[in-house]
């Protein structure tokens, strides 16, 4: 008996996460994309090794994807380059997230753009060079951050370094990794806030939110704010970080310091931490998850709007 072909399962868009507070944000994601009239399929550890295999064998299509997931299990990379044979297009490719989110590589980059960094010095890793001319630190304005290349969330980070002994410490926790030591920025203090902001890059579109450097508490910015803050400064800002970067979704951190310059203090995050306000005390804003969720989903339904018309298959269409 003739065995009969499977139907293959084609979805607009694929949405892979491994981080149990992404739920929420995965979720509002996944909601809002069948809102807009796209289907969507949800990726997480329980389904990855089957979702490969069905993807590999044809049976299961996506137009984009987005991968929150790859930068902390290695799992998820295969089914990235199955998908990439498949054709699929991604937020965020991964060739482009591990340029990025190499501080040491992307600085370089960055400087020659003109913006304004921390003053840096790029230490080669300690497993290459496990020695430093101490004169080096000796000489570096104080206090310091030290951080490795790679990485987020703050781990491996050192503020408030002060001594060479400060260095040597902390390089050997990443001994394969290159490390920066950048001059401490002090910001302004704008009514009772620190002038220390976190901007949003979402395919296009920017959103600015107030971010306080010591306590991790986000806060949305208001119209009284405006007479405050250069936002279209920190907006072109973010777009120049875009643009070297070549993602499209992350965030920057900026802080106006007491000299009046807008200075980015860390370059790309991505992924960005999505956890909600409304249930974690350092979480985003409720009301700027929504907006980033809408500023993605807009752009995915327009994609593949456009990908319809160029090719003339009414199945694509939103």
């Amino acid at each position: 008996m003739q065995s009969v072909p499977k139907r293959t399962a084609q979805h607009h868009v694929g949405l892979a996460y491994n981080w149990q507070y992404d739920a929420d944000f995965i979720n509002m994601l996944d909601r809002s994309l069948h809102h807009a009239g796209l289907t969507s399929y949800v990726i997480g550890p329980h389904n990855l090794a089957q979702t490969t295999l069905e993807v590999h064998n044809g049976e299961r299509r996506f137009d984009w994807f987005l991968d929150r997931a790859s930068d902390e299990d290695r799992h998820f990379l295969q089914l990235n380059h199955v998908l990439a044979a498949h054709g699929t297009r991604f937020l965020n490719a991964h060739a482009e997230y591990l340029r990025a989110s190499d501080k040491a590589e992307i600085h370089r980059d960055l400087l020659a753009t003109g913006l304004q960094l921390p003053l840096t010095l790029i230490l080669p890793p300690h497993e290459r060079e496990p020695e430093i001319d101490p004169r080096v630190i000796e000489s570096f304005a104080k206090p310091f951050v030290v951080k490795p290349a790679k990485g987020g969330g703050g781990r491996g980070v050192l503020i408030g370094a002060t001594k060479v002994e400060d260095v040597l410490h902390t390089r050997t926790k990443h001994r394969d990794q290159r490390y920066l030591i950048q001059q401490s920025i002090e910001p302004q203090i704008l009514g009772e806030r620190r002038a220390w902001f976190r901007v949003y890059f979402i395919c296009g579109t920017t959103i600015a939110c107030w971010w306080d450097d010591r306590t991790h508490r986000y806060a949305v910015m208001t119209p009284t704010d405006a007479g405050l803050i250069n936002v279209p400064e920190l907006e072109r800002i973010v777009r120049i970080v875009a643009e070297v970067a070549q993602l499209d979704f992350f965030s920057t951190e900026i802080a106006l310091d007491k000299n009046g310059r807008y200075v980015v203090i860390d370059y790309v995050n991505t992924p960005c931490d999505m956890r909600p306000q409304s249930k974690h005390f350092n979480g985003v804003p409720d009301t700027i998850i929504h907006q980033i969720v809408a500023a993605l989903t807009g752009h995915l339904k327009t994609k593949i709007a456009d990908t319809a018309k160029d090719t003339g298959d009414a199945d694509l269409w939103p």
